[in-house]
């Protein structure tokens, strides 16, 4: 789902003073439109001008914004459900990290018509995944030494709540953990753990 608009500006000028050209350029939005909601963030008292910058003809005014944090309450957005609220936290990040697993599992292509969906029956369930290549694959064979650091997993788990939040905090201890690793390489990831829900 697209950022809000005032969001998108909001978010340039929380990192760094803009004038609105080089702002409309960067939120790859119409000067018109970015100046438009430069000029209401300033009257909702959420942007300041910094400074203005003379020049021949008229002066080129520059904004910031006054905090380094917001809270924007859900009833003040334009967002339709709460789900889209979540999926605006998560949109972003999907598309980088969709991109980094196919560049990543590119190197377990041989063929490129190999790449195949697959779908399979487990018991009653019928369940489908990608594979890179025509002959047997098994995700497995990504914990092999040569294979990418690359994980992409999901499913469902039959679990009790008490196992549920056990797997909750050990998820979350093993993230901790990790995060106070200062390695030379980045990696995406994500953990998500969630009580499933009946489909409406």
């Amino acid at each position: 789902m697209p950022v809000p608009e005032y969001t998108l500006v909001l978010q340039h000028l929380m990192r760094r003073e803009w004038s609105v050209a080089p702002l409309a350029a960067a939120c790859a939005r119409p000067v018109n439109a970015t100046h438009r909601r430069v000029r209401r963030l300033l009257a909702a008292g959420l942007v300041t001008e910094t400074r203005l910058e003379p020049r021949r003809g008229r002066a080129m005014r520059h904004y910031r914004a006054v905090s380094d944090a917001f809270l924007i309450p859900y009833h003040l957005t334009a967002l339709g459900s709460l789900e889209d609220l979540i999926s605006l936290h998560e949109g972003t990040f999907q598309t980088r990290f969709h991109h980094a697993v196919v560049q990543a599992g590119v190197k377990l292509v041989q063929r490129d018509e190999d790449i195949a969906l697959r779908l399979y029956r487990t018991g009653d369930e019928v369940s489908f995944d990608i594979t890179p290549r025509a002959e047997a694959f098994d995700l497995a064979d990504l914990l092999h030494d040569s294979g990418p650091a690359l994980t992409v997993d999901w499913g469902q788990l039959q679990l009790t709540r008490e196992d549920a939040k056990a797997l909750q905090r050990e998820l979350h201890e093993l993230r901790v953990r990790y995060a106070s690793r200062r390695g030379p390489e980045r990696y995406l990831y994500r953990l998500n753990l969630a009580p499933d829900l009946p489909e409406s």
